[in-house]
């Protein structure tokens, strides 16, 4: 057997493996309701499920026809996920298996289905709120209170809009930060509503997980470890948080230097989910997808990335908390090299905001600790790897067909002529050394920017006045970064 028939790990009825932990951490982050014996349990149940149906394909409505009372479908349907691309269960199926989640164009916006809505009881969700199916059945979206209990989403919302608890200081002014749809949608869509709950003199965030915590610096002398972060890596991750209105998400890649205390990330892997323009829960078969190239490339996972959309590049407590499991799982004799980034697309002088961030344990024993901000170094070469151009192309052709994708062509600030597409070639060249610029800018003219003018220009050719390479302000050249250039 070839390493692609192979599971990704040896199945122990009794024991949990550090990739299930990886893959499905919701289970192993310490919650009443989802603990690493229910994970064995619901499992053990697929896999002897599975050796029954074979060689039928095991769907996930069958399996979880036998595990009532077991908690959340959503949860449950993500084991079946990772089990299958882990090649436990359905490989070699009469039905395929590689069943891998595929764009889907619609006609009707719906926005992105939360894991804070409530699944219907055949593993549904609610109708759309406003649809026209919605008026005929009667039946409305419901979500969590902040006590955890399902109530109608008209109720509890009343008229406020969820996001970090901030002030938006790009929503206002730029047409890129705002959420999809055409120009003539009108004044309503282009703009985020503000909520009427105040706190301290800013909006009051409802669910408190999104609120963002600014990181604290470190001392010279208390860094844990130091970072690098090629320049190949910084540009996909800067691309694919261009691409989408929603938040995106990915894993990196590279090593650990234990005796020059350094974490090396070299590349960058865009993964798939489901977002919103204020949270992202990663697919965990793409987490196995991304940890399986990792490995045959001889590398290992070292740091996650997603972006914020329409918010400064601060942890929310959400990413403090999936930082510090993140952490927890890949300790080393007391050290946890393990990073966040994260990359906020409406920065200064059309250059993307990124910021390096760790979790350290708080003084107060709070359970996810205090985030810090990390300097980081970028190392970059002489020239654009050909496999960094090849995976920007190939992330842009992923998500064309995305409903959630920019419009590269439309303004990305209201009070100035530039476009997102211009923008966008701006910030990605901010990443690379002067010695490269030239082989990046026939890169961008040759490859990139027709592909991203034929799928992301909805609204225009997005080429905006300039037929020239745009200079941009590179990150060694912005003291106001977080990073500094070898």
């Amino acid at each position: 057997m070839d390493a692609d028939t192979l599971p990704l790990f040896e199945l122990d009825f009794a024991t949990v493996c550090d990739v299930e932990r990886q893959a499905c951490r919701e289970f192993f982050a310490g919650k009443a309701n989802k603990t690493p014996e229910r994970y064995m349990m619901i499992r053990n149940y697929m896999v002897e499920a599975w050796h029954a149906a074979q060689p039928l394909y095991l769907t996930k409505i069958k399996a979880r026809a036998g595990l009532r009372n077991c908690g959340d479908v959503n949860a449950i349907g993500r084991i079946h996920t990772f089990l299958e691309h882990a090649r436990i269960i359905n490989f070699g199926a009469e039905r395929s298996s590689s069943r891998r989640s595929q764009p889907v164009k619609s006609t009707r916006r719906r926005p992105p289905q939360s894991s804070d809505e409530e699944p219907d009881e055949d593993g549904g969700w609610d109708v759309p709120r406003g649809s026209s199916l919605a008026a005929v059945t009667g039946r409305r979206r419901r979500v969590r209170d902040e006590d955890g209990n399902w109530v109608d989403q008209d109720e509890y919302y009343g008229g406020r809009v969820i996001s970090h608890d901030v002030v938006e200081r790009h929503a206002d002014d730029a047409d890129y930060s705002c959420s999809g749809g055409s120009d003539e949608d009108g004044p309503a869509r282009k703009r985020r509503r503000r909520g009427p709950h105040k706190q301290n003199g800013s909006r009051y965030q409802v669910h408190s997980e999104f609120r963002l915590v600014p990181c604290r610096s470190f001392g010279e002398a208390g860094r844990p470890f130091g970072v690098e972060i090629s320049a190949a890596a910084l540009a996909l991750m800067d691309l694919h948080a261009h691409l989408m209105y929603t938040e995106v998400i990915g894993l990196l890649g590279g090593a650990y230097d234990a005796a020059a205390g350094v974490v090396r990330v070299d590349v960058a892997f865009p993964c798939n989910s489901t977002s919103t323009t204020t949270e992202c829960e990663m697919d965990p078969a793409s987490e196995v997808d991304a940890r399986r190239v990792f490995a045959l490339q001889g590398r290992h996972v070292v740091g996650w990335f997603h972006s914020h959309p329409t918010f400064d590049a601060v942890p929310s407590v959400r990413d403090i908390h999936n930082q510090h499991a993140y952490q927890a799982l890949c300790r080393r004799d007391a050290v946890e090299p393990f990073v966040g980034v994260i990359v906020s697309p409406p920065g200064a002088n059309a250059v993307s905001d990124i910021a390096v961030f760790f979790v350290v344990p708080a003084d107060d024993g709070s359970p996810d600790g205090v985030p810090y901000q990390l300097p980081y170094s970028v190392v970059a070469r002489d020239h654009v790897p050909p496999d960094a151009v090849d995976a920007m192309a190939q992330l842009v052709e992923r998500h064309a067909a995305m409903e959630h994708r920019v419009d590269l062509a439309r303004r990305f600030r209201r009070s100035e002529a530039m476009t997102a597409l211009e923008k966008l070639v701006i910030s990605l060249r901010s990443h690379w050394h002067d010695d490269a610029l030239q082989h990046w800018d026939d890169v961008v003219a040759l490859r990139l920017r027709p592909l991203l003018q034929r799928h992301y220009c909805r609204s225009g050719s997005g080429s905006g006045s300039h037929s020239e390479p745009v200079a941009a302000p590179t990150a060694h050249d912005d003291d106001s970064g977080g990073s500094d250039s070898d």
